[in-house]
């Protein structure tokens, strides 16, 4: 039986393979949170370039939005995996807490989500990297759906591979047909340190609109274990992620 970690890498593969997230001589710049999820995704695709045909790089990156450094783990982190840690100073903190001030009916995490895509573009354009890999998974992917449906009156969500509109990058999620709950496996089966989460001081109670979404489907999956899976499915079997029609984002 394969382990959590093998099936990662595998899945991984399959989905930038099924979407052409990558090709040989790109510069691809992982986006690192300190989490579970982005240090999950380099590991995969540290194995995968390892064994790629076409050569390609990758980059860890990590954007901070008050100017401060990463954790020391995070480092330390890298430093054993055998790289090194790029990191961007911003102020998207400041920004975003001024923005919400003057449109209180906006969300904080859509807000900083924008900010922290756009500059990230343009800190990684500057060190060469024309593609940004970042560690969503299966289970953020629905969310999304639901939370653009139910709270923004939209459709539409994360999909694997987006042309950016306003810079030559591509976005890709090469952990698209991964679950959460095999990351949690992996990760509870090794030393990886991480850094402790931060109640975020934009949310007046510390829940976010993302965190409710998932919580009911907590409660659904009591029910049916496959809710996540069929949703999936159902997104990708109405070519919502069509691989050769790459949706655009604007930012």
């Amino acid at each position: 039986m394969k382990s959590a970690f093998q099936l990662i890498v595998k899945r991984t593969g399959k989905a930038i393979g099924d979407f052409r997230m990558i090709r040989g001589g790109d510069k691809v710049a992982i986006g690192i949170s300190g989490g579970k999820d982005s240090l999950t995704l380099f590991l995969a695709m540290q194995v995968l370039q390892r064994r790629a045909k076409e050569k390609y790089e990758i980059v860890p990156v990590f954007l901070s939005v008050d100017n401060q450094p990463p954790a020391e783990e995070l480092f330390d982190f890298f430093r054993k995996a055998g790289t090194e840690l790029t990191w961007f100073t911003s102020n998207i903190y400041a920004s975003v807490k001024k923005m919400n001030e003057e449109r209180p009916g906006e969300s904080p995490c859509r807000l900083c989500s924008r900010f922290r895509r756009a500059v990230l573009y343009e800190r990684i354009k500057s060190i060469g990297c024309n593609k940004l890999a970042l560690g969503h998974h299966m289970d953020d992917m629905v969310e999304t759906y639901l939370l653009n449906l139910f709270f923004a009156g939209k459709i539409s969500g994360m999909p694997p591979a987006a042309k950016s509109l306003n810079h030559n990058i591509l976005l890709i999620r090469p952990m698209a047909y991964i679950r959460e709950k095999l990351i949690l496996e992996f990760i509870q089966n090794t030393n990886i340190k991480l850094p402790k989460d931060k109640a975020c001081a934009l949310l007046p109670d510390g829940i976010s609109t993302r965190t409710r979404i998932r919580d009911w489907l907590t409660e659904l999956r009591r029910y049916d274990e496959r809710i996540m899976d069929n949703a999936f499915a159902a997104l990708k079997k109405a070519n919502f992620f069509c691989p050769t029609a790459l949706p655009a984002i604007r930012k």
